[in-house]
């Protein structure tokens, strides 16, 4: 059996086709950038079930993405970057299935997708453990105030403010997925008791770990921290705004690893220039990358992080394999992680 690979460098675009005779399956990886597919373990697999043409730039249109995966029967979709909407998939009448890198399909119409008969996939789970950790460490450095210590401490400052001890406070968990689990569990060794809002109560888990459900308004009230975990939809868009910031404690942080427009950003700034709230520890914003001179980037009450809470060699390894395992059981017939539209 023989393997024929063909590298072209198209103006930024640099991309492999590999065509292999005997397979039928064609399966397109638009948008590999910044690129981790190439040269993974999630490759190999992927060239086993069938031929593979892999894209190492963004597109830069919506007619550029439909061109990268013509005649494609599976896309795996690295970054959100692409938009999947009810024009694409109209237009893509050979695709079978759409895996998702990650768990936030945000970016996809799925009842236009479930419409066209097109299996969506993603990867849940894989990334629960290192977006805890970050959730946990994006709680910590506005509890103890890192960044404005650390930086005052290169200027030849030695600051003495008073910071924030976890330990025996309330954490406030919207949204009990897998991510909101593990933050739970971290949590908890850490000494803080636990509330929760979810869609999907759990009491068997609520009693493993002590948690207590409440209703939002209760958990606005009560919660030292509150965690946002829930994913992305026409039902949680602004859900955390000027009414629940006003039902918060001037001591309180709010920590958010799930999607930008969760929270309502102006209301969250407003917030924190008046003291409304104590701090914030974000990893999701509503403009991404946040734009230079971006009001929260001037707010020394405000961790940062460039969305890169799940970026780990062991995530990114195993949720690539995943996304090529879901595409290789969508077309076996099998469909697996499967996300629904309502």
């Amino acid at each position: 059996m023989h393997t024929r690979a063909v590298q072209e460098n198209r103006q930024s675009t640099r991309f492999l086709v590999i065509k292999r005779g005997y397979f039928v399956n064609r399966i397109a990886v638009p948008d590999d950038y910044p690129s981790v597919f190439m040269g993974s373990t999630a490759e190999t697999r992927l060239r086993e079930i069938g031929d593979a043409e892999i894209h190492t730039s963004n597109p830069q249109t919506s007619e550029e993405l439909l061109r990268r995966v013509s005649g494609a029967d599976g896309i795996i979709n690295i970054r959100a970057f692409c938009k999947f909407d009810a024009d694409f998939f109209s237009n893509c009448s050979d695709l079978k299935v759409l895996s998702i890198w990650g768990t936030g399909t945000d970016h996809v119409d799925l009842k236009a997708a479930e419409n066209a008969g097109v299996i969506v996939s993603n990867t849940p789970g894989v990334a629960a453990v290192s977006v805890a950790e970050h959730t946990l460490a994006l709680m910590m450095a506005a509890a103890r105030q890192i960044p404005g210590n650390d930086s005052a401490m290169r200027a030849g400052e030695w600051p003495r403010g008073q910071m924030t001890q976890l330990n025996g406070k309330t954490l406030g968990l919207i949204g009990l997925g897998a991510i909101g689990r593990q933050t739970a569990r971290i949590a908890a060794g850490v000494g803080m008791k636990l509330i929760a809002w979810t869609f999907h109560p759990d009491n068997d888990f609520a009693a493993e770990v002590g948690l207590e459900f409440v209703d939002l308004n209760t958990l606005y009230e009560r919660a030292d921290v509150v965690s946002i975990h829930v994913r992305q939809s026409a039902d949680t868009i602004g859900m955390v705004g000027a009414e629940a910031f006003s039902q918060m404690g001037p001591n309180t942080i709010l920590v958010n690893t799930a999607r930008g427009p969760i929270v309502d950003e102006a209301a969250l700034i407003s917030a924190l220039e008046d003291g409304a709230l104590a701090a914030a520890g974000l990893d999701v914003f509503d403009q991404e990358p946040l734009p230079p001179n971006h009001p929260l980037g001037k707010l020394n009450n405000v961790v940062l992080s460039p969305h890169n809470a799940g970026i780990t060699p062991e995530v990114t390894e195993a949720g690539l394999l995943m996304s090529v395992e879901n595409v290789a059981a969508a077309l076996s017939g099998a469909p697996q992680n499967v996300v629904h539209s309502s």
